[in-house]
């Protein structure tokens, strides 16, 4: 099957989260073949660190911002399953254990019927232990929050599950992507995901990381073809040493796309720049006539 690509809609942003911005993207992104459109996810990002201690790196290298606008990704997405026709709506990755269970069940199903199975769950048990704080939830928990979540949204999607309709279109459960590159993520994608979700890596770590996610199938009991791969990368435009992005002319990204399916990534998402609306739409509107053309050549 031929690579499937998506793109991100900028509902964290320190400027371009607006209605009029998600909504174009998401419109234009629908018309121009893209097979997918996604949110990011954050409740909070407070203005310093809990403890006043910096945030772990991570931090600084994936763009966090401060003073960033926050549209929650489920009602983002929502308002896009009214507006578009065909894409797949997704989120990456829905932050878990920073929800109820039941809450964030009762919305994706919702989701997933109001957009005729279209939902895309992108899960993670998240990085920024200030935004825990915010909410009142244990930082160190969230690995046993996220799995719990994870089993109690599976086991309300069953048919036997009668105190728990309607059911969503997509059986048994929307897809399940796990986000995430450490250990403990391959572990949770190979015991619960449909799809293994990390961001940013190479194609040499991922040609080293993916065999581990077939081990911790075969562990628990899966087979490598249950669990697929997926990723998501930065589109820059001018020309950086970064192996971690997507850059050149769409011959180069075309070629980019065939390394990432060759090793065995399936769906890409693809975040697009941009200072202002019209310049993401600018990049949006390449991509989609001079890069998907070049990749389905």
């Amino acid at each position: 099957m031929a690579m499937r690509i998506g793109v991100t809609v900028p509902n964290v942003h320190e400027t371009l989260a607006e209605r009029s911005t998600i909504e174009a993207v998401g419109l234009m992104a629908d018309e121009l073949g893209f097979d997918s459109v996604w949110c990011n996810d954050h409740l909070a990002i407070p203005s310093t660190a809990g403890d006043g201690a910096a945030e772990p790196a991570y931090a600084a290298a994936y763009g966090e911002q401060r003073g960033q606008s926050i549209y929650e990704p489920l009602i983002v997405l929502a308002y896009l399953a009214a507006v578009t026709r065909r894409v797949l709506l997704g989120t990456s990755v829905y932050l878990l254990p920073l929800r109820h269970p039941l809450l964030a069940a009762r919305q994706a199903v919702s989701l997933d019927r109001l957009s005729d199975g279209r939902l895309v769950l992108g899960v993670g048990a998240g990085w920024l232990e200030s935004e825990f704080a915010a909410v009142g939830v244990p930082y160190r928990q969230r690995g046993r929050r996220t799995d719990e979540a994870i089993a109690m949204l599976t086991s309300l999607c069953r048919e036997d599950r009668t105190d728990f309709l309607p059911k969503p279109v997509q059986r048994p459960h929307p897809p399940l992507w796990i986000g995430g590159r450490s250990g403990a993520a391959v572990r949770r994608a190979a015991r619960f995901g449909d799809a293994w979700h990390p961001s940013h890596l190479t194609v040499d770590e991922l040609r080293r990381q993916i065999p581990e996610l077939h081990a911790e199938c075969d562990r628990a009991g899966r087979s490598a073809g249950e669990v697929t791969v997926t990723t998501r990368r930065k589109l820059v435009r001018t020309p950086t040493d970064d192996g971690r992005v997507l850059q050149g002319d769409a011959g180069a990204i075309a070629a980019t796309v065939a390394e990432l399916e060759q090793v065995g990534v399936s769906h890409l998402v693809v975040e697009l720049p941009g200072s202002s609306e019209r310049e993401l739409l600018e990049n949006l509107d390449w991509f989609g006539r001079e890069v998907l053309a070049e990749v389905s050549a």
